[in-house]
């Protein structure tokens, strides 16, 4: 991306809210309960996709026999617990970003795997709802990603061409999504660090949301 883009599409967990690591936690202490390893590998591959794919995934790695609806209720209770005890904090320069954007007058949106009105009740509980005039959670597509439609859902309810938007991400999922939807995208990593490979699909990858405001502020503005 040469321009400032004319829309910011963000992802939501790992990105905007710390959430991976309560997720990991929450979700090795159900398999383990169970008498499975879910290996710190198996979970990268989770990482950035909707709960229905890393369940097929996890039935396709542990076999028909995981006891799917077990685990899925002691996930979630270990991650409403931890969520209680510790609540989730926002990851650096959120606010940063948000508030660069709005001066700019460049729209924001969220595309999430999360559904969307457990997404929208974070961001409530954050305080930023109303910085995001979109919300798309993955109850809202047919494909999760990396297919490309919670991002291009996200980018007309903006009324922006794909081509013009900038989609923030921290994981592989999310970064081949915005590419095959026409979008660039910058990777702030979180558990999941950046390969050769994904990095060559991004405009750049970011060591925090602060770096990537940094970055936006050397783009010029676009010309129409």
């Amino acid at each position: 991306m040469k321009q400032r883009p004319k829309a910011l599409v963000f992802d939501m967990d790992g990105l905007l809210l710390d959430t991976e690591g309560v997720y990991k936690r929450s979700w090795t202490g159900a398999a383990a309960g169970l008498g499975f390893d879910l290996t710190d590998a198996l979970f990268q591959r989770l990482i950035g996709i909707t709960i229905a794919d890393c369940e097929k995934r996890l039935v396709e790695h542990f076999g028909s026999t995981f006891p799917l609806d077990r685990f899925r209720s002691d996930a979630r209770s270990g991650y409403e617990d931890i969520i209680l005890a510790e609540g989730i904090p926002l990851k650096p320069g959120v606010h940063v970003i948000l508030d660069w954007a709005r001066e700019a007058g460049i729209p924001c949106g969220v595309g999430t795997s999360t559904v969307t009105e457990e997404a929208r009740s974070r961001l409530i509980h954050h305080g930023i709802q109303d910085r995001f005039s979109v919300v798309v959670g993955g109850d809202q597509v047919s494909h999760g990603k990396p297919d490309p439609e919670i991002f291009l859902k996200v980018a007309q309810g903006l009324g922006q061409e794909p081509e013009y938007c900038l989609v923030l991400e921290d994981a592989h999922s999310g970064v081949r999504a915005a590419r095959a939807g026409g979008m660039s995208v910058a990777l702030i990593p979180d558990l999941l660090p950046a390969t050769d490979e994904i990095a060559a699909m991004t405009s750049g990858v970011f060591p925090s949301l602060n770096a990537t405001v940094d970055w936006l502020k050397t783009l010029p503005m676009s010309s129409s």
